[in-house]
C-alpha cells in the first residue's frame, strides 16, 4: 500500500501535468481553477489543498521543468573544483544542463506565455525570475567566486562574468528557441565549451612579478 507521502506526491504530479497542458493551451490568465480541477480529475478543495494559488502551481510546474533534464548537473556538487580544469569542467557541465533545460519545447512554450502575460500579471514575471534565471545565475556566481577564492580566476565582478557566460547561451535560447519557427535547435555542445574557455581566459589571474622571473 502506498504511503501518505507517496499518494500526496502522485496527486501533485497529476495536478502539475494537467496544469502544464492547460497553461500551454490557454495561458495562465485564461486557465481557471475550475478548469484545472476538472483536467486533473480532482475537486477544487483538493486542488487548493496542494496548491493554494494558481501562481504557486505555475511555480511548481516551472520547477519540475527545470529539474527534469540534467537533474544531477543542475544541482551543484558538494565538492567544489580545486584546479583550473575542474573549474572549466564544472562550469561546462552545469551550463550544458542549463541549455538543455531551457531548450525544452514545453519550457519555451511556457516562457512565451509568461512573457506575453507579464503586462497584465506582473506577479508571474517576478515568480518566473526567481524560479528560473535567478537560481541559475546564483549557481554560476558561486562557482566563479569559489574559483576566485582558490586563485583560479579573477574578475572585477563574479556576477557580471556569470551574466556574460549565461547571456552567450541565451542568444541560442532566444534566436533558435523562443523565436524559432519549429522544433528548438540546440547548438552543438562544443559551443558551451567555447563560451567557458573564453570566460576563463578573460578571467585568468595576472602573473605576479615573481612568477614572471
Amino acid at each position: 500500500m502506498a504511503s501518505h507521502e507517496e499518494r500526496k506526491s502522485a496527486k501533485q504530479a497529476q495536478i502539475r501535468a494537467a496544469a502544464r497542458r492547460l497553461f500551454l493551451e490557454r495561458g495562465v490568465a485564461g486557465t481557471s481553477t475550475d478548469a484545472l480541477a476538472a483536467a486533473a480529475g480532482v475537486s477544487k478543495r483538493t486542488l487548493y489543498a496542494h496548491y493554494p494559488s494558481k501562481e504557486r502551481l505555475l511555480q511548481s510546474v516551472l520547477e519540475e521543468l527545470i529539474a527534469e533534464p540534467g537533474r544531477r548537473e543542475l544541482a551543484l556538487a558538494s565538492s567544489m573544483p580545486e584546479d583550473a580544469q575542474a573549474l572549466h569542467d564544472a562550469l561546462a557541465t552545469f551550463l550544458r544542463a542549463v541549455l538543455t533545460t531551457l531548450m525544452q519545447p514545453d519550457y519555451l512554450g511556457l516562457a512565451r506565455v509568461i512573457i506575453a502575460e507579464v503586462p497584465r500579471m506582473p506577479e508571474i514575471g517576478a515568480l518566473f525570475r526567481e524560479t528560473v534565471p535567478r537560481p541559475i545565475l546564483s549557481a554560476v556566481v558561486r562557482l566563479l567566486e569559489h574559483g576566485q577564492e582558490r586563485g583560479l580566476v579573477s574578475f572585477p565582478s563574479a556576477e557580471t562574468a556569470a551574466r556574460m557566460a549565461i547571456g552567450a547561451l541565451l542568444t541560442h535560447v532566444v534566436m533558435d528557441g523562443l523565436l524559432g519557427d519549429g522544433s528548438p535547435r540546440p547548438p552543438p555542445i562544443e559551443r558551451v565549451d567555447d563560451v567557458v574557455a573564453l570566460l576563463l581566459k578573460a578571467g585568468r589571474p595576472a602573473e605576479t612579478s615573481t612568477e614572471r622571473r
